[in-house]
């Protein structure tokens, strides 16, 4: 581990934050916070004064400060932030009620201030809200409340793909989570001579994760497996088949470079066990479109040796109006931590990739948790996974040591491990994504077959 690698507390006293950066003193991120009950916003009647004429001091007679230019337009776009935040959160408060009239009244304003394509972190994150408010708000009139559709449309799995692709250059997140996930799975294959990974979303990303445990496999101590058998599910569409297709390609001529015995599978007809096969599944946990469905059963039959849990940090509510407010302030307060690494990592306001990533990933994301319970509302997969009879593989703070040496320095990334061995990943000390580790205890009666 790197010299510069601190040690600090995160959370209890169980938890420790793994940081690269040169100050271990991360602040809390409040980006884009609402304003408290008691808090004055200045609105168009009520625009703040920048030629502000200070007290006497004694003896030294009245004196005034006038503020740069640059001063002024800082303090002007600080209220423009705030004054839209203030809209946002009225929007959501009118609408968590039944109000439909105000939040209409809010959303009219908010889509003639707020740009996705804004400079500004905040009115980015702000102008994907109010698009996905505004598309709550019209399902609301004419009387839908429909959840989002179970797989994207057909045309959308390939923009699903380069969004994600960008997402991967831009920030480390998905990088990490990789890391993490691929360090458990060679943990669990270790010694085996035949293994077979499943991956419940290969679309997202395609074949990035596994283009890197591929060389880790053939370079593995003891010589790389027999076999190797990648298994992807995506969508169901031609769009996503094409997708696995090329994923499936990419890891078939990377294989016959390292001279390893390896098999690609479309999930989309079936998976088959094999007798003597070390299983392991990798379950990516997003919103852009629901794709738990009957995986968990899938799980359970496949008895693997590890599953690697990657879902972002967010607080589960349920659905229906009532708790809508308390998933709009969870959604918010993940993705104003999200936008600002994203800006943080691609300053430049018309950064092309850092747009893709944010329109395609967290646009489509924001979307669908401010709709339904789609990533944000349902429970983490975590205590799902407890439930069906999965104990934690360990080894997280092992992982959570690497994943932090990994981490680009001093910008703000932080890496915790738990005392359970979940690593998260985070912004500024805020916790956004966590990858955990599961095993299964397998039936004495093996099974072969379909499902």
């Amino acid at each position: 581990m790197q010299d510069s690698l601190g040690l600090m507390q995160f959370h209890d006293h169980h938890q420790y934050l793994y940081s690269n950066s040169s100050s271990s003193n991360l602040s809390l991120p409040q980006p884009f916070l609402p304003l408290e009950p008691n808090e004055h916003c200045a609105g168009d009647d009520d625009v703040p004064e920048f030629d502000v004429e200070q007290p006497a001091a004694p003896d030294l007679g009245a004196c005034k400060e006038v503020f740069s230019d640059e001063e002024r337009t800082a303090a002007m776009e600080e209220a423009h932030g705030v004054r839209m935040m203030a809209l946002l959160m009225e929007c959501a408060a009118a609408m968590s009620v039944g109000n439909l009239a105000d939040a209409n009244a809010a959303m009219l304003e908010l889509s003639q201030t707020a740009s996705p394509y804004a400079a500004s972190c905040g009115e980015r994150l702000v102008a994907y809200f109010a698009d996905a408010m505004a598309s709550r708000l019209t399902r609301s009139w004419i009387g839908l409340a429909s959840p989002p559709p179970p797989f994207p449309p057909p045309c959308a799995a390939a923009s699903i793909n380069a969004a994600f692709r960008a997402l991967h250059n831009v920030a480390p997140f998905a990088r990490l989570a990789y890391l993490a996930s691929n360090h458990a799975i060679l943990d669990a294959f270790r010694g085996e001579r035949h293994v077979h990974v499943v991956d419940l979303d290969a679309v997202p990303g395609g074949a990035l994760q596994w283009l890197s445990l591929l060389p880790a496999l053939a370079a593995r101590p003891g010589g790389p497996p027999r076999s190797i058998r990648v298994t992807g599910f995506g969508a169901a569409s031609a769009s996503s088949s094409s997708e696995l297709r090329d994923a499936g390609s990419q890891l078939a001529a990377l294989a016959r470079k390292l001279c390893v015995s390896f098999e690609f599978c479309d999930g989309g007809g079936g998976v088959r066990r094999r007798a003597g096969e070390a299983v392991a599944v990798h379950w990516h946990r997003h919103a852009m479109y629901d794709g738990d469905g009957e995986a968990m059963r899938m799980v359970r039959w496949l008895e693997p040796k590890v599953v690697t849990l990657v879902e972002p940090e967010m607080a589960a509510s349920g659905g229906g109006e009532g708790r809508f407010i308390e998933r709009f302030v969870s959604a918010l307060h993940h993705y104003s931590a999200v936008f600002d690494a994203m800006g943080a990592a691609r300053p430049d306001g018309e950064d092309a990739s850092r747009h893709l990533a944010e329109h395609g990933v967290f646009g489509r994301e924001i979307a669908n948790v401010l709709a339904g319970d789609v990533g944000g509302g349902g429970g983490s997969l975590r205590e799902e996974l407890e439930r069906n009879g999965f104990v934690r593989a360990g080894g997280g703070g092992g992982r959570a040591q690497m994943v932090a040496g990994a981490c680009p320095a001093g910008v703000g990334y932080t890496v915790a491990g738990d005392h359970d061995g979940t690593v998260r990943l985070g912004w500024k000390g805020t916790p956004l994504y966590a990858v955990s580790a599961w095993t299964w205890c397998p039936s004495p009666h093996g099974r072969t077959g379909l499902i």
